[in-house]
């Protein structure tokens, strides 16, 4: 196709696509929003069409079919685990919609927010740029640059004229060990800097100085630190989790799904832990009391493959708070690349099952509440939830269509036919459709209302992506590899 103006040459462009800038863009998105919608119409009528089917079709058994399931008591046992998990989130749900538990205006802690940066060139700018612009009066940042072979120290060094950052170069001998070595090196320098009363910690005493971690491609809200500071006026506090958006949700299906996950869980479940005190530490945007760290008697972070997860249950077993801070967000890049999304989230499912060795120090501590150590042990188990719930579909459809009978007894107690298929429609997707409402509640990029059901069952879909990152991490832990290789960046155009 061809498009020629007076004051634009003729060039070639591709099929479907206008050459004009301005109207090119907004076929493109035309043609986007009319495949969205058409799926948003689809699954609007098959969840229609599923709630209507009458008594007469819920199984084979009553249309006189000789087929049944070996086991009736295993899908009912199944059913009974599914329930509780959909209860169970329905009360995360209940109490992640109220309001946050009251804090004071103010803090006043010197926060050291710490960047382990590994051949970060493409990212470590845009990086800088934000944080030394928050709006806080005591910070330092603390650059780790672990043996980066680009021009990631250069970068860095430059920013150490405004006084605010201070860059450390760690020897190629012990780079390159992963980030839970860097964080510890951090921690050693931290707590030399306080013992020689270093004049950048103003004199603070390990109580009153706290380490921030911020990923290289990570972007916080100006005031960020403003927000968190007055959790740490509580001296029980011990870490803080800020809530994780992506940054370049709007590039395509892959970076919006990973933006509804990150929002709509920090959201929707940290939310509702943090009255419960089992609020999970993510390893972008927390935050540390360094007289916490220094309590755990060893070097804070482990060589696990999900060492913000491990930190934080170490903190707990040790009686310290672990709060969720609303109202403000680190910024992250998303993984455009399903191979490398695939990579990252079976390192998040084996690093999971790495940290199942805490259930016994939690069920055995004394030092945390008793609703706290039981949430985080069923924190960690729940990543077999996704198991449970593929599952129970794949039996329900089989079911449907007429493959097999599956006796299951759950919702007996609920007339057969449109309610009880109402029923299981609200188990199965309800806690789905409760992460939408989030993500539109705290989204600075909200669906518009008719993508809505489309996203809800892409989201349902990429959920389910869950069981191929379990067998792969069944496989590497059978096969004992832990090791991992650093996700790449893309370059970063925007601050926040």
């Amino acid at each position: 196709m061809l498009w020629k103006t007076r004051s634009t040459p003729v060039r070639s462009v591709p099929r479907g696509e206008l050459a004009d800038p301005i109207t090119g863009p907004v076929r493109k998105r035309r043609l986007k929003g009319v495949a969205v919608g058409a799926v948003s119409v689809t699954v609007v009528l098959a969840l229609v069409g599923y709630a209507m089917r009458p008594a007469s079709a819920d199984t084979l058994a009553a249309a006189g079919s000789t087929q049944s399931y070996p086991s009736s008591l295993n899908a009912t046992v199944l059913g009974v685990v599914m329930m509780a998990v959909v209860v169970y989130y329905f009360g995360l749900f209940a109490l992640s919609v109220l309001h946050e538990r009251w804090l004071p205006d103010r803090g006043d802690c010197l926060v050291v927010l710490v960047v382990p940066a590994h051949n970060e060139e493409l990212v470590i700018a845009k990086t800088l740029e934000s944080l030394v612009r928050l709006e806080y009066p005591h910070f330092l940042v603390l650059v780790m640059n672990d043996g980066s072979l680009d021009e990631t120290s250069s970068i860095a060094r430059s920013f150490e004229a405004t006084g605010r950052v201070a860059v450390v170069d760690r020897d190629t001998a012990v780079a390159g060990r992963g980030k839970g070595a860097v964080l510890n090196h951090a921690f050693e320098i931290v707590s030399a800097m306080v013992t020689a009363a270093d004049a950048r910690l103003a004199g603070r005493s390990a109580d009153d100085i706290v380490v921030g971690i911020v990923d290289a491609d990570g972007q916080l809200e100006r005031e960020a630190l403003a927000r968190v500071a007055p959790c740490f006026v509580d001296p029980s506090v011990g870490a803080v989790q800020i809530g994780v958006r992506i940054a370049n949700a709007r590039d395509g299906l892959i970076t919006r799904l990973q933006d509804l996950e990150f929002i709509g869980f920090s959201f929707y479940v940290q939310a509702a832990r943090d009255r419960i005190g089992s609020v999970g530490l993510g390893g972008n945007g927390q935050f540390n009391r360094l007289s916490a760290l220094a309590s755990l008697g060893r070097p804070p972070w482990t060589d696990c493959l999900t060492e913000d997860l491990d930190v934080g249950l170490a903190l707990a077993e040790y009686g310290w708070r672990i709060r969720f801070r609303q109202g403000t967000f680190v910024a992250q890049q998303g993984l455009r690349s399903p191979r490398l999304l695939l990579r990252q989230r079976t390192r998040w499912v084996q690093g999971n099952y790495q940290c199942m060795a805490h259930i016994p120090k939690l069920l055995l501590s004394r030092k945390a509440p008793l609703i706290t150590r039981l949430d985080l042990c069923v924190y960690l188990l729940m990543v077999g939830f996704v198991m449970i719930v593929f599952w129970a579909t794949v039996l329900s459809v089989a079911d449907a269509l007429g493959v097999l009978a599956v006796s299951n007894g759950v919702l007996s107690f609920v007339p057969a036919g449109p309610p009880r298929n109402v029923a299981f429609e609200l188990m199965a997707t309800g806690p789905i459709w409760a992460f939408i409402f989030t993500y539109q509640r705290h989204s600075p990029n909200p669906l518009r209302w008719w993508e809505v059901p489309a996203y809800g069952a892409l989201f349902c879909a990429y959920a389910y992506l869950g069981v191929l990152f379990t067998f792969r991490a069944w496989a590497r832990l059978l096969l004992r590899r832990d090791s991992w290789a650093k996700t790449p960046r893309l370059r970063a155009e925007t601050a926040v």
